[in-house]
Parts: C-alpha cells; sequence; structure tokens
C-alpha cells in the first residue's frame, strides 16, 4: 500500500513544482532552500531554459509533457554528468546529481532532440 499510497501525493508535489518553475518561463529559475527544480520536457523544449543553483545537491524532478518519449542527461564539456532513463509520454523521473561550480547543458538526447532545441542551461554557483 505504501508505493501506491505514495503516488498520488508525489504526482500533486510534481506538478505543484512544475507549476512555480514554469511561472518563469523566458528567464532564468532560481533552485530555492529545498534544492529542488521541476523540469518539463516537451518536443524540441525543456521547461524551464535557464535554471541557476547553489552547489551541492540538486534534484531535478523531470515531467514529460510530450507526445514521444524523452530524457534528460546533464552535462558539462560534452560530458554527461547524470541522466534519467528514457521517460514515456506523461510519466515523470528524478536525478539526483551533486554538482560544483560552472555551466551545464540540460538535454534530452534521444533521437535528434537536442539538435531540434530541446535544451536548456543550468548555472551552478
Amino acid at each position: 500500500m505504501g508505493a501506491f499510497y505514495d503516488r498520488p501525493m508525489r504526482s500533486r508535489l510534481t506538478c505543484a513544482l512544475l507549476l512555480t518553475a514554469l511561472g518563469g518561463c523566458g528567464h532564468t529559475t532560481t533552485v530555492g532552500a529545498g534544492r529542488t527544480i521541476a523540469v518539463g520536457l516537451s518536443e524540441y523544449r525543456v521547461m524551464p531554459q535557464s535554471v541557476r543553483a547553489p552547489s551541492g545537491e540538486l534534484t531535478i524532478l523531470v515531467h514529460n509533457y510530450g507526445r514521444l518519449t524523452h530524457n534528460l542527461v546533464v552535462s558539462s564539456s560534452g560530458k554527461s554528468i547524470g541522466s534519467s532513463p528514457p521517460i514515456a509520454p506523461g510519466a515523470s523521473a528524478t536525478v539526483a546529481l551533486d554538482l560544483a561550480p560552472g555551466k551545464y547543458v540540460m538535454a534530452s538526447t534521444i533521437l535528434g532532440d537536442q539538435a531540434l532545441g530541446e535544451y536548456g542551461t543550468l548555472t551552478i554557483r
């Protein structure tokens, strides 16, 4: 009962965090004290596209709003730092990272998603 019962609460939390994050579309979203950010994926889009966070642990709640399968890969200088598994339409995944200061790319790397514009930036201070 535990895992099934927790799923609706997790979904509501994810939606609430994503709505907060999406409120900053077109601008840089800053990660708060909870050190968690919600990221939405759809066809050729990562939302929000620009995220700023302090160094250390960061949890990314990823939801696929698209009609195709996507993933989220965080990389630096072309090297993957962490990633989600492929995420089916309507599904979610969590990516936990421990990041040093620097600039990172958040992108879906399935097929040609990144080349078609499905990427964003993550700046760690």
